[in-house]
This record gives structure tokens, sequence and C-alpha cells, in this order.
């Protein structure tokens, strides 16, 4: 009989979810998922622009030393042209050199990668923005719990 007890006592309970990611349920209570309303106090979400951050920085650098490469040779075919050339004289001459073109095609490649990495943050921004929308609905409507952020260390 005692068993029984305990048992629909500890038993029947529904289970809160843990703390996770550094981040806690807020008081208050309440049924629903937990959820984050504020997404830059959402320690994942921080990381993984962080993250997208540094993969920008090393594309750029790529990028970069293309490009130094490329203001080298521009700089070296004005030299050797006579003085007062005009760009277009530059840009003729510097298509006759097939370290130019390659150069060219790095570049466009480097710049594709970039331009990548930059739509895929941005994309992940707007996802997180609308989930936060949804959440901070849910919390409004009562479908939700906010967590609370726990102090940064």
């Amino acid at each position: 009989m005692l068993f029984l007890c305990a048992a629909a006592v500890s038993g029947c309970r529904r289970r809160q979810p843990q703390a996770s990611d550094g981040l806690e349920r807020s008081a208050g209570g309440g049924d629903g998922p937990a959820v984050v309303t504020n997404r830059m106090q959402d320690p994942v979400y921080r990381q993984a622009l962080d993250d997208n951050r540094q993969s920008q920085v090393q594309k750029a650098a790529v990028r970069h030393a293309v490009v130094d490469k490329m203001e080298r040779m521009i700089a070296e075919v004005r030299a050797a042209l006579p003085a007062g050339a005009d760009d277009e004289a530059v840009k003729a001459e510097l298509a006759k050199r097939p370290e130019w073109k390659v150069l060219e095609a790095e570049n466009a490649r480097a710049l594709a990668e970039v331009e990548a990495t930059l739509a895929e943050a941005r994309e992940s921004i707007r996802r997180r923005m609308e989930a936060e929308a949804r959440d901070v609905k849910a919390v409004a409507e009562g479908r939700a719990v906010p967590v609370a952020p726990t102090q940064r260390r």
C-alpha cells in the first residue's frame, strides 16, 4: 500500500526539463516548453553567430591575398605602359596575361564563398527572429514558459 502511494506521488508529476546551455526556467512555473524569448541570451545562437563570423573572416582573408596579387599586377602593368595610359589600356594589357585570368577566377570564387557565407548568416538570423517571434507569442498566450539566462562568467 505504501508503495502505491509513493509511486502515485512521485510518478504522476510531469518532470520539469533540466536547465541546459546556460539557461534556466524563469520563476513563475507554468506549463509548456521552455523557450528563449531573446535570441541574444541564447548561447547556442550566439555561438552560431560567432562561428559564422570566423568563417567570414577566414574567407575574406583568402580573397584579400588574391586582391593584393591583382593590385601588384595592375601596378606592374601601369609602370610598363607609357605615362598617361588610360584604364582601358591597362585592362587590355592585363587581359593578355594568363596569370591575370587565373587571379580573376580565384577572386570570383573567393567572392562567391564570402557572399554564400553572408547569405547563410542572413538566413540563420531570419529563421531565429521568426522563431523568437513565435516563442514570444507562445509565452504571451501561456503555451510556453520563458527561460531566464544564467549569469555569464
